[in-house]
């Protein structure tokens, strides 16, 4: 049972921004769900006036082989930083 649990999402994190300057507040984000490994996906939106676009990304020990914007990076080190503070609680 913990082998399979290491490899379910356990660990989440999510950051809101604002993506364009002439959108009036935080509607883009940033999604990271990682598994105990650090393995997992981080989905970014980015919503402008006319259009919105939805990126997908896999992670793989906390890393990606495809460029990471800041917001995706500060997702993924969130999640994974939340999860291990909550072992030292």
């Amino acid at each position: 049972i913990d082998r399979n649990f290491l490899n379910c999402i356990q660990k989440v994190g999510m950051i809101r921004f604002n993506a364009f300057d002439d959108v009036g507040s935080d509607l883009s984000y940033s999604v990271a769900l990682l598994d105990g490994n650090d393995n997992g996906i981080v989905i970014t939106s980015l919503f402008a006036r006319d259009c919105s676009t939805t990126y997908g990304k896999p992670i793989i020990s906390g890393k990606s082989k495809y460029p990471l914007s800041i917001e995706e990076i500060k997702a993924i080190n969130y999640a994974i930083r939340r999860n291990r503070e909550s072992y030292y609680v």
